[in-house]
């Protein structure tokens, strides 16, 4: 292999300078003192006997030449050809403005250890910090190595042997695989995100936070709970600003006016589940209603109106709790929001002190998609008070068990952001069958 690699550089590339610059820039990139190397004409052309560019040990400025020659020996006469050249293309690398401090010179004729320190000295004499010259000897050894393997095949033609397989793949084949795979995995994340992207569009059928507990709890362990979270749009759509939704124990609780004859329902999670949702609106000034000085100057006219409330029986056992702003009706008379109106959206659970320590996980959870996961150790229980915003009444003693606000440990809420983030499609959809022939 090593006389074949030999042979192919003396004559396999004759006239072919375009792939010569090629080869030489491949090589001269495997030494790691030589970054950002580069072709000064990629596609050839005349160059002024500077072919190559580059950088020696960070901060010197590099110029190489290629001096292959047809049908290449080692005889006298071939080495004189190949030290004009040099001197040549050294003169012409530094008549450049500003001049180079390196000289690089490539060839495939082999030359001796006494004519490549006449030329280096040469480069010296006219002030170059250093030189150094790639002749056959060294290009051959470049690419006989694993590194070279694929520069070899790509301008030789020569195939690796099982040997030199072998040592290819143990070097490279974890960074090929890694390479595949992040591609692939990059060209997956891409249409994923597209396809969420496309299919956020469509009207929302629910928005959902799903609480996880940190174990299965029996239900008279839950007994009284209250789970809500607002959720702050980014700008008003449809006039809707905000959302606050949720539930809590007693099926019954949200029921107005009770019947006079209604049995007392009780306490706990596993007797009954009531919850609702509300919007809060935002009425911008318009023409028809046009702002004063007075309203510029304090907070917009809003509005909040319950929009669905729910009854539900109890459960025996809870792990994952679930509350749920539920826009998918049968009919839709009305437009409703989409799931991208949700980009960049605000959110802030309200859970009663007992229930929020059992909170191993949120997960928010909408149109079929996993929007965000947040698991114990990214957020903490904020046990300050605050204005109570969710509009039920409850008794002394279940306020006894205090409000309290989940946030995360590096921020005041809870936020979405479908940029940084590609939500997870949770299903895949079904391809439609067909039983019918094609028509001839």
């Amino acid at each position: 292999m090593p006389y074949l690699t030999d042979e192919r550089l003396k004559s396999y590339l004759d006239t072919n300078q375009l792939h010569r610059e090629q080869l030489a820039l491949a090589v001269l990139s495997l030494d790691k003192r030589f970054t950002e190397v580069r072709p000064r004409h990629p596609r050839g052309g005349p160059d002024g006997g500077r072919d190559i560019e580059a950088i020696f040990r960070g901060d010197q400025r590099v110029f190489g030449a290629v001096g292959f020659v047809n049908q290449a020996d080692d005889s006298e006469d071939r080495k004189k050809d190949v030290r004009k050249k040099y001197r040549d293309d050294l003169t012409s690398a530094l008549s450049a403005k500003p001049p180079p401090t390196v000289f690089v010179f490539l060839t495939n004729v082999n030359l001796t250890v006494g004519d490549k320190d006449d030329l280096v000295a040469i480069a010296k004499k006219n002030g170059l910090v250093h030189s150094e010259i790639f002749d056959r000897e060294r290009l051959r050894i470049a690419l006989d190595s694993a590194d070279g393997f694929a520069i070899r095949f790509q301008y030789l033609g020569v195939p690796l042997s099982e040997e030199e397989q072998a040592i290819f793949f143990t070097k490279w084949g974890d960074d090929i695989n890694s390479v595949i795979t992040t591609g692939f995995q990059s060209i997956q994340w891409t249409l994923d995100h597209l396809l969420f992207l496309q299919e956020s569009t469509g009207p929302l059928s629910s928005f959902q936070l799903s609480f996880e507990l940190d174990k299965a709890y029996p239900a008279e362990e839950i007994g009284h709970f209250r789970a809500f979270s607002s959720v702050y749009l980014r700008e008003p759509k449809l006039k809707i600003l905000s959302l606050l939704f949720g539930s809590t124990d007693k099926s019954d609780r949200l029921t107005e006016p009770r019947p006079a004859d209604a049995t007392e329902t009780h306490a706990g999670i596993k007797f009954g589940i009531s919850g609702a949702q509300w919007e809060q609106y935002f009425d911008p000034p318009s023409s028809n209603n046009p702002a004063t000085p007075e309203a510029l100057g304090s907070d917009p006219p809003e509005k909040y109106v319950c929009v669905g409330s729910s009854q539900s029986v109890g459960v025996s056992t809870v792990q994952f709790l679930s509350i749920k702003y539920y826009k998918g009706s049968f009919l839709r008379f009305e437009p409703v929001l989409c799931l991208q109106d949700f980009d960049d959206c605000m959110i802030m659970p309200i859970l009663n002190r007992s229930l929020a320590l059992r909170v191993k996980a949120i997960h928010v959870i909408s149109s079929g998609y996993k929007l965000l996961e947040v698991s114990a150790d990214a957020f903490e229980i904020d046990e300050t008070t605050f204005e109570q915003l969710v509009p039920i009444e409850f008794s002394d003693e279940e306020l006894a068990d205090p409000w309290t606000r989940l946030r995360p440990k590096d921020s005041s809420v809870f936020q979405l952001s479908f940029f940084d983030e590609i939500p997870l499609r949770m299903s895949s959809s079904r391809r439609t069958k067909n039983t019918i022939p094609a028509r001839k």
